[in-house]
């Protein structure tokens, strides 16, 4: 892929330099999702519970769902307790 978007850039076709870029930087963002399933995956639902995932989320996880992102309540009574 390195050689076809060099090629295209040294013989004046930058749009297509471009486009081999963008499906390259695709590919590699697509490896580090899998990566994240495949780890997640081999973990237990005792495990996840403890991180605070649910075996549901493990998708939208690796893909970066910004839905998912979890606020944290603090109780001003216990603080200092625990």
């Amino acid at each position: 892929m390195t050689t076809l978007t060099m090629a295209a850039d040294s013989i004046g076709l930058p749009g297509l330099a471009n486009w081999f870029k963008k499906i390259n930087a695709k590919m590699a963002h697509r490896a580090k999702v899998k990566q994240t399933i495949r780890e997640l995956s081999r973990l237990s639902t005792h495990e996840l519970n403890d991180i605070g995932i649910a075996p549901g989320d493990i998708y939208n996880i690796a893909n970066g769902d910004e839905t998912l992102k979890r606020s944290v309540t603090v109780n001003k009574k216990l603080e200092g307790w625990v």
